[in-house]
């Protein structure tokens, strides 16, 4: 029961940043292996024997598993330091040479300086040799031990004792409590009697008395008034960070008014020096009691918030939320109630019987409250004057799925799963199904409480709408997972050694490839290159405001140059960031040119496309806002990425084309080396036109247009004898190819009414239509001089 308590202290401790191997003090004479062996195998041996006769108790197993636990680190520590003299001096021998070979002689210097180098790199590799089996039989051990623990574990838990369904049972198990606590209310009337046993001072009634009085006006005055006014502040504050500051301050006197109260009681029980013998767990139960209740007040009203509709985690009416703060204390004497429980157990050897029959009363009290909120959190309570307005869109959110509908199934499947196994005389697994959803419950309403405060104390640190957009919410879920994590682990059945082994994992790292990679050097390799990234952007931003718009370069390759420097800069950083964190990666060099090749044949187009994309920034055959055609598309590059091209048609759409189709493939590019574009104007006039007229219309027309330029000259071409009319056609070239379509629209304005004047007739289209089609057309155009519609055309006789 009190697993959740112990490890949150041992994760304290562990998460501290100086280890207590390390606060000792270092020196530069290495440490006697000898006197270690000797200790490390006296260690052992004890291991070894307790794991043979298995008579060790599981508290024993524990305390050795962690006396090995620390002498596995110290060997890894040996390990280290003595690797890294190895080191050196292998260095100095490879420096040497490959010794001789045999019959081959070298000269003395090299010899006697090869023979110290030997000798010093035995003396150095002998307590690392040493360290290293010391280091793996501690590892066998604790792994046996773990065995060992694990499997009393699952035998405590499906221990079967009598089931309380028979009702012959109950009477006799209430009996025996009441006389287990008549014997704790003969002891303690004893002591009051007889004071000389010093158990007792009746000078010390009165201490008690006062002490009890003031933890009452506490809860019963003192408390109430103050919050009063600190919900009625936090209610009526209109500006955001005094709202925010209102509001913490008022769940920190939430929890700190009634702890003055519980520590009053408790003070007033311990005041008394009640040394009993029946009722040793008394001291115990002063205090835990107290202190859940406290527990519970304040997280009930941190996620229900009964006097603050305003600041709930979960949307309910006022009732309802009092209902739920009411629950959550229940919740907590509950739990004080399995406590009592598990203390009594230990101060009276209670009948089977009686232990089902008590464990199952505090497991269904605790099932029905759990039930309860489950029912309260399952369904949405609106507020009376909230739930008038609802819309469709309010009906389609309360349909929707909520992590909170979850939450509530959960909750209702561990108190069905603890009612029933209780019943059935399985007392440790209901317990294990009741006592950590309820402790995870809690756990879970501190998380949700400390991530607000947190976010809170970010709209109080700068302004609120700077806050709202910031990272500082998805910061404080992080931090509150990664610091809640390991407690829901030892809610759940997790041990303190596991939990130690994670750390101690996380701190040491593992071996890969030659390379030990540990949380240390992934915290420092992700940091440096996140630094090198920002630096990097940082530099872009610089060169594209401030130094490349004072060059003659244009947009595109400004673009280029810029791209150019993220690709280096981010590759220089994964190089920095791999070489500062220690990686040696030499060693996986041949895992990583094996996985290449696969993964080469599963990603060659990506690659093709990221190479072409280099290639597309360097001879710059197509940049940015040029008017290319490509694969049948024709518009505007607006961007050069990596893998691909982005193009903007003349109809506004976006189309993305691999790099490699721009490289391999066939690019029309009409602004590469100049805006000039060409022009033709296709021309028909009627037969018997005056052909010398028409060309100097045409001509005329064209010198005159602003977009036309004068070099080269424009020219008329007769490009033969139509059908219908005379085909000529006018080619110039205009200054900006962006403009043909507009140029080419005046051109055939002006062209127009220049001939209409000239009186040359431009003739209609021949078509070879058929009679019938004929009449349909003089019929659609009767129809639309009439104001009505063509009649229908008669049937086809085929």
């Amino acid at each position: 029961m009190h697993r959740f308590w112990t490890g949150f202290l041992i994760l304290l401790l562990l998460a501290a940043p100086i280890r207590t191997a390390a606060a000792q003090v270092q020196t530069d004479t290495p440490p006697d292996i000898d006197t270690l062996m000797i200790r490390w195998d006296a260690s052992a041996a004890r291991a070894e024997e307790a794991l043979r006769n298995r008579r060790a108790s599981t508290d024993a197993l524990e305390a050795l598993r962690t006396e090995i636990a620390g002498q596995r680190t110290e060997a890894f520590e040996i390990i280290e330091r003595g690797d890294i003299l190895t080191l050196t001096l292998q260095a100095q021998l490879d420096a040497l040479g490959p010794p001789p070979a045999d019959g081959a002689e070298e000269t003395p210097a090299i010899a006697a300086r090869r023979a110290e180098l030997t000798e010093a790199f035995d003396a150095a590799n002998k307590p690392i040799l040493a360290a290293k089996q010391a280091f793996n039989r501690a590892e066998v051990l604790i792994d046996e031990i773990d065995k060992l623990i694990r499997s009393r574990q699952r035998t405590d838990l499906f221990e079967r004792i009598p089931s309380p369904l028979v009702p012959t049972r109950w009477l006799p198990a209430f009996a025996e409590l009441g006389d287990y606590l008549s014997g704790v209310a003969s002891e303690v009337s004893g002591a009051v009697r007889d004071p000389t046993r010093g158990l007792l001072s009746r000078q010390r009634i009165p201490i008690a008395l006062a002490l009890f009085g003031g933890s009452l006006v506490m809860l019963l005055a003192i408390q109430p008034f103050i919050l009063r006014r600190m919900d009625a502040g936090v209610n009526a504050a209109i500006r955001p960070i005094r709202r925010n500051l209102l509001l913490g301050l008022s769940l920190a006197l939430r929890f700190i008014l009634p702890l003055i109260a519980g520590l009053l009681f408790f003070g007033a029980f311990a005041s008394l020096g009640l040394t009993l013998y029946e009722g040793r767990s008394l001291n115990t139960i002063a205090l835990t009691l107290p202190m859940l209740l406290v527990f519970s007040y304040w997280l009930g009203h941190a996620l229900f918030a009964p006097t603050l509709p305003g600041f709930r985690f979960v949307e309910m009416s006022d009732k309802a939320a009092r209902t739920a703060t009411r629950i959550c204390l229940g919740l907590g004497g509950m739990l004080a109630l399995e406590i009592m429980l598990e203390q009594m157990e230990k101060d009276y050897s209670f009948a089977p019987e009686t232990r089902s029959v008590l464990a199952t009363t505090v497991v269904l009290l605790g099932s029905l409250l759990l039930w309860r909120l489950a029912s309260l959190l399952a369904r949405s309570d609106k507020p009376p004057e909230e739930s008038t307005a609802r819309t469709d869109a309010d009906h389609e959110d309360a349909t929707a799925f909520h992590p909170r509908a979850l939450i509530a199934y959960l909750i209702r499947l561990a108190a069905i799963a603890a009612v029933v196994f209780s019943l059935a005389g399985y007392v440790e697994i209901a317990r294990d199904a009741l006592g950590p959803m309820i402790r995870s419950l809690g756990l879970l309403g501190v998380a949700l409480a400390v991530y607000r405060l947190l976010v809170s104390a970010s709209h109080i640190a700068v302004r609120e709408e700077k806050a709202v957009s910031s990272l500082m919410p998805f910061a404080a879920a992080t931090i509150v997972a990664l610091a809640t994590l390991p407690l829901f682990a030892l809610i759940w059945g997790a041990r303190e050694a596991d939990i130690s082994d994670v750390w101690i994992l996380l701190t040491e790292g593992v071996e890969f490839g030659g390379t030990r990679i540990s949380f240390g050097v992934v915290v420092m390799l992700v940091a440096i290159f996140v630094i090198g990234v920002i630096l990097t952007r940082w530099l872009q931003r610089m060169l594209s405001t401030t130094v490349l718009p004072k060059t003659r370069l244009d947009s595109g390759g400004r673009n280029a140059v810029v791209t150019g420097l993220g690709y280096v800069g981010i590759t220089l950083s994964a190089l920095i960031a791999v070489s500062t964190a220690g990686l040696d990666l030499s060693s996986i060099t041949i895992v990583a040119g094996a996985l290449s090749v696969g993964i080469g044949f599963g990603l060659q187009a990506i690659v093709s496309n990221f190479i072409s994309g280099i290639i597309l920034l360097i001879e710059r055959p197509i940049k940015e806002g040029d008017w290319i055609e490509v694969a049948g598309n024709s518009g505007i590059v607006r961007k050069i990425s990596v893998r691909s091209t982005r193009i903007e048609t003349f109809d506004r759409h976006e189309v993305i084309v691999p790099n490699a189709d721009l490289i391999a493939g066939t690019v029309t590019n009409m602004t590469l080396s100049s805006h000039t574009g060409r022009l033709i104007v296709p021309v028909g006039v009627a037969y018997g036109s005056d052909l010398e007229k028409t060309r100097e219309i045409l001509l005329e027309k064209a010198r005159a247009h602003r977009l036309v330029l004068k070099y080269p000259e424009p020219v008329v071409l007769f490009m033969g004898l139509g059908e219908s009319a005379l085909d000529f056609e006018l080619r110039c070239f205009v200054n900006d190819v962006y403009s043909v379509l507009s140029a080419r629209s005046d051109l055939l304005f002006e062209i127009y009414r220049a001939l209409s004047e000239a009186g040359i007739e431009i003739p209609f289209p021949q078509r070879d239509v058929s009679l019938r089609n004929v009449g349909d057309i003089v019929d659609a155009v009767t129809s639309r001089r009439d104001g009505g519609q063509a009649p229908k055309p008669a049937p086809d006789p085929a």
